[in-house]
């Protein structure tokens, strides 16, 4: 028995026993230079007793595996006692997947109308796009956060011992209810320890980015992420519906990490909307919030606080320069009160106002919104929340003065111009296309407002009786006919007298 391969094997130990001499494994210690995770020759873990002993060992229970593994004080019994964790082999889940299929590949139609949007730039989480040659510098990344995590923060913790090993059991037990949450990719991997060694590594990351990057100045020592567009990079990818991990795993695997490793964030789900603050309204996210994955999270978050989420069908809508005409007073709702994006409201009195949450556009706000649409599309029907507030975008902006508008109140802000803000809701607009909204309540009182009265509403009166070139020439000639036929009127009746 000349090597011991085992996902129990502890960092910063030194086993120098009669048959330690290589120890194979994905956690192996990293104190030479010879390991680095894909790019080197460091072996997965095996899944059955039979192989941890050998290749073609005969093994047929978990207690004769024990008692091999053992029978010599010099050897692996040394390293499972450090372990402080049963030696699970081979576990694995008899019980049907929960969960059906949450992550998926995004519809064609939505595809092809602008790829990138989609596809990870920088990096690659779960099977859908695992092996992409242009993402291969970030697994390199993988590798070394796998190491920073677990040999920095959880050893120096002083809770090395044994957490490795709860993961693996963690995703042994859960392996085919993962795979269920995969529409694709998952089948793709068909090697057991292959598909939970992804897993292991992507979760790895996750949670070591996530705390650096909740611990302020951790990225100033980072070679690599020090660069803020990086770091930009790579959340817009985590956003993607196509690269996540199942958001019920992630929370399983952090809630077995000891309370001094977490620190002050005790729940994933906190944890998590504090990195993807700059995505939300909010990054306290209300305690009876669910998600699949993180897309699923960030549209939760977005869509939570509305309480009138009826759908009716859009019967009339007017642009905002034109509203602004007519008298409405567009107002940017305060941040304090605007939880969620969709926390849209419209006031009638002595100033009437029409109050809407701030959106900040980034570079990467088309892609978030995009990914929200696709995922709203496949998962929500008749709840596409996300594209009605798009929707309702679309309709205020149809011109750059529209867009203007909007970023003079505040209410839209960007470092692009208005021709682009303009063009950019434009094109969400037209992946989002519905002909229903939550909004049409709001709507609908706008259309009164706006048609009240003619006589206080210029705009309206211009906008019926000359919104373009054939109605205008018809209401002149309307009004040249009338006037017309009051003088033939008034002229016979004084031919009369």
């Amino acid at each position: 028995m000349g090597e011991i391969r085992s996902p129990y094997f502890s960092l910063g130990q030194n086993y120098s026993g009669d048959n330690s001499d290589h120890i194979h494994s994905p956690y192996i210690s990293y104190g030479g230079e010879d390991y680095h995770g894909d790019y080197a020759e460091i072996h997965p873990p095996y899944s059955s007793a039979g192989d941890y002993l050998a290749d073609n060992a005969d093994i047929h229970s978990e207690a004769l595996f024990h008692q091999h593994i053992s029978g010599n004080s010099n050897n692996a019994q040394q390293f499972v006692g450090h372990g402080k964790v049963p030696f699970h082999v081979g576990a694995t889940s008899n019980d049907e997947p929960e969960n059906d299929v949450c992550i998926y590949r995004v519809g064609e139609a939505l595809r092809k109308s602008n790829e990138a949007m989609y596809s990870p730039q920088k990096i690659s989480i779960g099977p859908i796009h695992h092996g992409n040659k242009n993402l291969r510098s970030m697994e390199k990344k993988k590798s070394e956060y796998y190491k920073i995590f677990w040999e920095d923060r959880v050893s120096k913790a002083g809770e090395l011992n044994g957490a490795q090993g709860l993961f693996w059991d963690a995703l042994q037990a859960d392996e085919n209810e993962i795979r269920q949450c995969y529409e694709v990719g998952s089948h793709e991997i068909e090697n057991s320890r292959d598909f939970l060694r992804m897993i292991m590594y992507d979760a790895v990351f996750i949670f070591e980015l996530f705390l650096k990057h909740s611990e302020d100045s951790s990225f100033q020592e980072d070679s690599k992420l020090k660069e803020s567009w990086l770091r930009a990079a790579i959340r817009r990818d985590l956003i993607l519906l196509e690269n996540q991990l199942p958001f019920f795993i992630l929370e399983k695997l952090y809630k077995l990490l000891p309370e001094n490793v977490k620190g002050q964030h005790t729940e994933f789900k906190t944890l998590a909307c504090i990195y993807f603050k700059h995505d939300l309204q909010s990054n306290v996210p209300p305690a009876d919030t669910k998600a699949a994955h993180f897309t699923d999270l960030v549209r939760s978050l977005l869509s939570v606080t509305r309480k009138d989420k009826s759908v009716d069908q859009i019967k009339s809508f007017h642009s905002a320069t034109k509203l602004r005409q007519a008298g409405v007073n567009f107002k940017r709702r305060p941040d304090r009160e605007s939880e969620c994006l969709l926390h849209v409201d419209f006031s009638r009195g002595l100033r009437t106002e029409f109050l809407i949450p701030k959106l900040k556009i980034r570079g990467h706000t088309e892609s978030l919104f995009r990914n929200l649409v696709a995922l709203e599309k496949r998962v929500y029907p008749g709840q596409e929340y996300i594209c009605h507030y798009i929707n309702l975008l679309s309709i205020l902006v149809v011109k750059p003065k529209d867009a203007k508008l909007l970023m003079k109140n505040d209410i839209v802000t960007s470092y692009k111009d208005e021709v682009a803000v303009r063009d950019l809701i434009s094109s969400l607009g037209s992946s989002a296309n519905d002909i229903h909204s939550c909004f049409q309540g709001i709507l609908s009182a706008v259309d009164e407002y706006y048609k009240s009265s003619w006589t206080k509403n210029p705009a309206y009166f211009i906008e019926e009786f000359f919104g373009n070139l054939w109605k205008g020439v018809g209401t002149v000639t309307a009004a040249i006919l009338l006037i017309l036929t009051l003088v033939q009127t008034t002229c016979s009746l004084l031919d009369l007298r």
